[in-house]
């Protein structure tokens, strides 16, 4: 009877280990296409900035609105705080803290 238990319980923690495995590859996937995301809109918002600023386009209202659109979505992107960033934000906030000591 024991032995069957012990068995079940094996089964069942060798399934669970599988699934958090498989869990954490779905989040550092999920955050690697945040981050590549969020490149690229950065580098849109850089691109219609430096349009804007050519003389041709300089004080166009459409423009103007294009270029905070996508200044909002990247800062919101930015602010995106996954599980895998949060730690990675922990570490450089613990490394400034010890250059500034």
């Amino acid at each position: 009877m024991w032995l069957w238990l012990f068995i079940f319980s094996a089964a069942l923690n060798l399934l669970a280990i599988f699934y958090v495995r498989w869990l954490l590859k779905t989040i550092a996937v999920i955050n690697k296409d945040i981050e590549d995301l969020t490149l690229l809109i950065s580098e849109f918002s850089d691109h219609t900035k430096s349009i804007h600023e050519l003389e041709m386009f300089y004080g166009d209202e459409t423009l103007r609105s294009l270029i905070d659109h996508a200044s909002q979505l990247s800062e919101k992107l930015t602010n995106l705080d996954l599980i895998l960033n949060e730690e990675e934000y922990n570490a450089a906030t613990e490394a400034q803290e010890t250059k500034e000591d």
